[in-house]
């Protein structure tokens, strides 16, 4: 459960990172899994979910796998700009 909630600190803050590469649709579209997961968590923590409630954990795992995919999108756009600073400093 610890790496659960490690996994929805770091991609809760992805939608700020994905805003700050220009990435504004993707990290409003993240926003509604976010929102959920949390809501799943919390609801899981303190009540527990039910085996008719296993929807919820679509939320879940939803996120997970986008905040991946987030992630994923940020470290190719590091990546991007890593290579043009590089050709940016030998073209001098």
């Amino acid at each position: 459960m610890d790496i659960l909630l490690i996994f929805l600190f770091i991609f809760s803050a992805t939608p700020l990172l994905l805003w700050a590469d220009k990435w504004r649709k993707t990290a409003l579209f993240q926003l509604p899994f976010i929102l959920g997961s949390w809501f799943v968590f919390i609801k899981h923590v303190t009540v527990g979910i039910a085996p008719n409630e296993m929807f919820l954990w679509a939320f879940f795992i939803s996120n997970l796998v986008y905040g991946h995919i987030a992630f994923t999108i940020i470290l190719l756009e590091m990546r991007k700009s890593y290579k043009s600073q590089q050709l940016a400093i030998q073209s001098k």
